[in-house]
């Protein structure tokens, strides 16, 4: 049986135009522990947490509410993806933070893009703005087919 929580997050700084961006958990089992303010998910095999076009799943997730109930952050663990269009991250452990509209990576973060293959010790995939920072790089990026792996040294101008 599937469990779902819906929730509406984001909630708009003072000002600020944005509508919040809705979240979703899938989950086979569920597990509220109301006095802190903490919920567990845990999946038979993955559980899903969907927010707008990103995915992100993994065998278990840990999300604390704020005092209105709705999720503030989560920590996900056991076999993590993020996907968003043709981008997939893979790690250990992912921390997404709700008001910062971030996933935070750690545990050989490894970010596919088509043949392109990065790899780090931190990745963090700011969500609203689409961008990935990769610190501690430690990776390859694949050429495509037709380009060289190492560019080609330049010639010094004659004078």
């Amino acid at each position: 049986m599937t469990a779902a929580l819906l929730a509406a997050m984001a909630l708009s700084a003072p000002g600020a135009a944005a509508p919040p961006v809705p979240v979703q958990v899938d989950a086979d089992e569920v597990r509220y522990e109301y006095r802190e303010r903490r919920v567990v998910f845990v999946g038979k095999p993955l559980v899903r947490l969907t927010r707008a076009d990103a995915v992100l799943t993994c065998r278990k997730l840990v999300a604390e509410n704020d005092e209105q109930g709705r999720l503030r952050r989560a920590v996900c663990t056991g076999d993590v993806r993020l996907a968003r269009g043709g981008r997939v991250v893979t790690c250990q452990s992912a921390t997404f933070d709700e008001k910062a509209g971030t996933v935070v990576c750690t545990g050989n973060p490894e970010l596919r893009d088509g043949e392109s293959v990065l790899r780090g010790e931190q990745l963090t995939y700011d969500l609203d703005g689409d961008r990935v920072t990769l610190s501690g790089a430690k990776g390859t990026v694949v050429p495509r087919p037709g380009e060289d792996a190492v560019p080609a040294p330049r010639k010094a101008a004659s004078p």
